[in-house]
């Protein structure tokens, strides 16, 4: 055997052997058994853990007041809009035939303020709703006989209805308004007069909310007849609003930030000026809503307000402007009825009943 040969035998042995004894050190390593792994974190799958937070269940809607009965104008719109109103479909099985219903309107347009009304009609108040310009009793004619008013949809009113509520709350007539994002325009000039007014946007809240970033919490900024035994309320798609010269009631958490900027801050969702009382959202009234946090509490406090104090002195005659609203500065005479105008006097070259030419 010559070198060369003997030099590859005596290398492949070597690489035989290293190899064999890789092995057997990993065979003894190996029976060691196996080594230890971290435990796969698994609490995400376990809906307990990733259940949102929400808020407690409130009560039943009560009123503190005993006043005798009041009259109260509901005013609502045709459907429902912006992001507190129902826009999602709902199936409904009505025996076989099923049929379609809007979240927002199931029941009709009044299931959305049911838990108000039905609390000041139990406590012996009459309600009355208004429909609209087309409804069988014009506005006027409702507001002059009653002792408070609420909409849910300013934007719905014509011009000659807003013009009676804005001399309905002059008047000192207590007025309840909500509106939703998309409505501020409406609600401005609506509510300019009074020094409300309504900001683009809508409100939300990562981190403090009920369940849903749109769900907001709005918080007492004093106490107050509105405020009173309120400790959160439940506002799901609200719109900023502010008033110059009265007082803001319910604000958002800090943490809240505004949909046009996405500034982070307090916004105000809740006004009062006098008679006048302004919500930047209408949901919180609705049945599914109305016992959330203390919502109930919230509106028995509504009620109450809109039954308590004196009655408004407004004026307004049938036949004395659209809608039978009495014009500014206008009065009505003693009867209800505005008297004719004065015929004009002959001027020169005009002609007697005869045909006869007068001076």
């Amino acid at each position: 055997m010559n070198v060369d040969l003997r030099t590859t035998v005596g290398a492949f042995a070597l690489v035989f052997l290293a190899v064999v004894g890789v092995a057997a050190v990993g065979g003894v390593v190996l029976d060691g058994g196996s080594p230890e792994t971290d435990a796969v974190v698994d609490d995400h799958w376990q809906l307990d853990t990733v259940e949102p937070e929400t808020v407690s269940e409130g009560g039943e809607v009560e009123m503190e007041s005993s006043e005798p009965s009041n009259t109260v104008v509901v005013h609502l719109s045709s459907g429902a809009s912006g992001l507190g109103g129902g826009t999602s479909i709902l199936p409904i099985e009505d025996g076989d035939a099923p049929t379609e219903a809007d979240i927002g309107s199931l029941g009709g347009v009044r299931r959305g303020v049911a838990p108000l009304t039905a609390a000041l009609v139990e406590n012996g108040h009459e309600v009355r709703f208004y429909g609209g310009a087309f409804g069988a009793e014009p506005l006027p004619s409702l507001l002059s006989d009653a002792d408070a008013f609420v909409t849910t949809s300013p934007s719905a009113l014509s011009a000659t209805d807003a013009d009676a509520v804005e001399s309905f709350v002059e008047a000192g007539g207590r007025t309840l308004v909500t509106s939703d994002p998309g409505g501020t325009g409406a609600l401005t000039d609506f509510g300019s007069p009074f020094g409300v007014y309504g900001k683009a946007g809508y409100v939300y809240d990562m981190e403090h909310n009920d369940a849903n970033y749109l769900s907001v919490l709005g918080e007492p900024t004093g106490s107050g007849s509105l405020t009173e035994g309120v400790e959160e309320a439940v506002f799901r798609g609200a719109a900023p609003i502010g008033v110059a010269g009265g007082s803001t009631t319910f604000t958002t958490a800090k943490t809240s930030q505004l949909s046009t900027t996405r500034e982070t801050g307090s916004y105000g969702v809740a006004v009062r000026s006098d008679s006048l009382a302004v919500f930047g959202d209408s949901s919180f009234l609705e049945p599914e809503n109305a016992g959330r946090a203390d919502n109930s509490v919230l509106i028995g406090n509504i009620a109450d307000f809109l039954v308590t104090g004196p009655n408004p002195d407004v004026s307004f005659g049938p036949g004395a402007g659209p809608g039978g609203a009495v014009p500014p500065g206008a009065t009505v005479p003693p009867g209800g009825t505005t008297p004719p105008p004065e015929p004009p006097e002959p001027s020169g070259n005009e002609t007697d009943p005869s045909g006869n030419a007068t001076a």
